[in-house]
């Protein structure tokens, strides 16, 4: 039998659906080429994800992903992931089912507040295994498909000009409609931002979307952000993400006003709350969510709903990670028609190996949702186990 319990029937899902176990793991893998962002140099650095095994009585298991970025987005470590799932909500929910997701995580809010990361690595592995439970695709217990592809979006770390713009050639072969520039310097050189952008776009053509993103890297002078936003607005830029630090909403509705550029908020925007402000404070025109960051898929749904019923656009994913977490952003994006394409979640085309045994596929720049049960894959315990590392690693301590 398949250690996900994949390809086996459940008579009695009901009696099957118990959590056994739950258990937590952080895996390290070593990207293809350099990420970098926000300025900063990040040649050398490997991914790090935190990997969440749901395991039912009847042997089933789920696998949810988040990836680890301690400091970067929220409260969420290394440490924290690990101590509130093992000894925290793992506990609070054996014996519970797998279907009952709704008042589990009412249950996890209860019993520790924010942590939205760990709290959606959980989700995602309590609905792959109700999912695999009663041998059926995963997208069909978040109310059906609404597509069964999803354009992916190429995205470029920092580099030269001329290194970006070979990347994006390489993209747009490759099928991608969407590219996606990281600029924006600590030093805040706008000129060179302005001949990536320009390079980028006089390599790939009029047809290609093209979209740039500062990840806050300006902080809190809106003005610098408006003199880069115009300066290139002659490219046709699909949008401008984040120029500014994700606290600075006030700053950004500024932005927003004075550049024809159509303005997204990331870091800006975790929960229903922050959500609201951005809305009351017209502060974007999209927002992106991630399924770590926003802490899973109901909490994603709230805050979609809320975002398109003022107006404001959704895309979805994040840069880095494996097929896992990828493939329960592209669940999330094929189950509901709000979300706009392109994403950002091509999962393994960014590391040296995966996870799983059927990782996700992308042709032609789509990514393809799976027919088989839950996310349409197990775990591939080798190579699961040959980049599973030690705690003190995660956290830093065995340098």
């Amino acid at each position: 039998m398949s250690q996900s319990g994949i390809e086996r029937s459940v008579e009695n899902p009901a009696s099957a659906a118990k959590i056994a176990s739950v258990n937590a793991d952080v895996v390290k893998i070593a990207l293809k080429k350099t990420y970098s962002m926000a300025g900063q140099d990040f040649s050398g650095m490997d991914y790090h994800g935190l990997v969440v095994r749901v395991r039912t009585e009847d042997g089933v298991e789920g696998v949810g992903e988040v990836f680890v970025t301690a400091g970067w987005y929220g409260p969420d470590t290394p440490g924290s992931y690990l101590y509130l799932i093992e000894l925290v909500f793992g506990p609070a929910i054996i014996g519970e089912s797998v279907f009952d997701t709704a008042k589990l995580l009412q249950k996890l809010d209860q019993l520790w507040m924010h942590n939205l990361w760990t709290k959606a690595a959980l989700e995602q592995a309590l609905f792959d295994a109700a999912a695999k439970t009663i041998n059926r695709p995963l997208v069909d217990l978040l109310g059906g498909k609404v597509r069964d592809r999803f354009p992916l979006v190429g995205g470029i770390g920092t580099d030269s000009p001329e290194a970006m713009a070979a990347s994006a050639r390489e993209f747009v072969e490759r099928g991608f409609g969407t590219i996606k520039l990281k600029i924006g310097e600590v030093s805040k050189k706008p000129a060179l931002d302005v001949d990536r952008v320009r390079l980028v776009r006089e390599e790939v053509g009029p047809d290609v979307v093209i979209r740039a993103d500062a990840n806050g890297v300006f902080g809190t002078d809106v003005q610098a952000a408006i003199k880069l936003s115009r300066a290139l607005e002659r490219y046709n830029l699909d949008h401008i993400e984040q120029p500014l630090s994700g606290d600075c909403i006030e700053g950004m509705a500024r932005v927003r006003e004075s550049i024809d550029i159509p303005l997204m908020a990331d870091e800006s925007v975790h929960t229903v709350r922050d959500a609201i402000a951005v809305v009351q404070a017209g502060a974007a025109d999209i927002v992106k969510l991630k399924m770590a960051k926003n802490g899973g898929y109901q909490k994603c749904r709230e805050i979609i709903t809320l975002l398109t019923s003022a107006g404001i656009g959704v895309e979805l994913g994040n840069g880095c990670q494996t097929s896992a977490a990828s493939l329960h952003e592209l669940n999330l994006a094929c189950s509901n028609p709000l979300v706009q394409p392109a994403g950002e979640f091509t999962g393994p085309d960014k590391l040296v190996s995966d996870i799983l045994e059927q990782p996700m596929q992308i042709v032609d720049g789509d990514a393809i949702l799976p027919s088989g049960a839950g996310i349409g894959s197990g775990l591939d315990y080798d190579a699961f186990n040959a980049c599973r590392i030690d705690v003190k690693d995660a956290l830093g301590y065995n340098k």
